[in-house]
């Protein structure tokens, strides 16, 4: 027996064909979308995110997303924080996240500021050395001036607020700014300083250019050294104490505070063309 659809019936099937097709294409394409998650960018003061940007994005799983933080000026990037598990390097600006799960992530910036070191006569910053230095704020940076022989110590002028003690030599200065500041010195008692520095055309070798502290009635050879086409002339200044101001290798006894100078004449170039009658020493 043979079992005839009428023509309302067999539209009816069709519909729920039709239905059942609909939804199966909508499950297919739902699953083909994969998981997605969410990746959330922040930035603390002094600089910001440019790449992706600074908001919530969202991704395909497995998605690497390119990272890049750039500081304002007067800071500098510090690190990545936050779920970083999959960025690639937490403490470079320009790095990579690998969307694995949903992420908060945070560029964290920090201000610098400068610190200029320098010294009078008598002695040297060894640590951090003369200079200017750039630091992260809030950083405890050790301070250690170091006299030359027959000087001493004084104090720490300048910026020193920050500094734990001023009369320390070996001391330390926290950065909440931008400092300059000055190590101190003086010669000991009873100590004279000698001064020496020369004109071009040569150098003093014995004991060098520059401020020399000595004790009373020493003794302190003297050599100077003229360059190629130049002639040593004589020693001028404070010269009451050296043996003979007219040769370059001489002495001078330190009684008293005395600057030396070594002077030559510049004008005299080569020696063939010293003018008619010009006597040299």
């Amino acid at each position: 027996m043979k079992i005839m659809l009428n023509s309302g019936r067999r539209h009816c099937v069709a519909r729920v064909s039709i239905f059942l097709v609909t939804l199966a294409l909508i499950a297919g394409m739902v699953g083909c979308d994969g998981v997605r998650y969410d990746l959330t960018i922040t930035s603390t003061v002094g600089g910001l995110v440019t790449t992706p940007g600074e908001r919530t994005f969202t991704y395909d799983e497995g998605t690497v997303v390119d990272l890049i933080a750039k500081p304002d000026e007067g800071y500098y990037f510090v690190s990545w924080t936050g779920d970083v598990g999959t960025v690639d390097d937490v403490n470079d600006a320009n790095t990579a996240i690998t969307m694995n799960g949903d992420c908060s992530i945070t560029a964290n910036f920090v201000a610098i500021y400068d610190l200029t070191v320098a010294s009078t006569e008598g002695g040297s910053v060894n640590i951090p050395g003369v200079g200017t230095f750039i630091y992260a704020a809030n950083t405890m940076v050790d301070l250690v001036a170091e006299p030359h022989e027959h000087y001493h110590f004084v104090e720490w002028t300048g910026d020193v607020y920050a500094i734990t003690d001023v009369e320390s030599a070996a001391t330390n200065i926290t950065m909440y700014g931008d400092y300059s500041i000055i190590a101190n010195f003086e010669l000991d008692p009873g100590c004279y300083s000698l001064t020496i520095s020369s004109t071009v055309g040569g150098s003093v070798t014995t004991p060098g250019e520059g401020t020399y502290g000595y004790a009373a009635n020493t003794t302190v050879g003297l050599v100077a050294q003229p360059d190629e086409d130049y002639q040593f002339q004589t020693w001028t200044g404070d010269v009451d104490t050296i043996d003979n101001v007219h040769a370059a290798a001489t002495s001078i006894r330190s009684i008293r505070i005395g600057k030396t100078r070594l002077w030559r004449d510049s004008a005299l170039g080569l020696l063939s063309n010293v003018p008619s009658g010009w006597r040299t020493m």
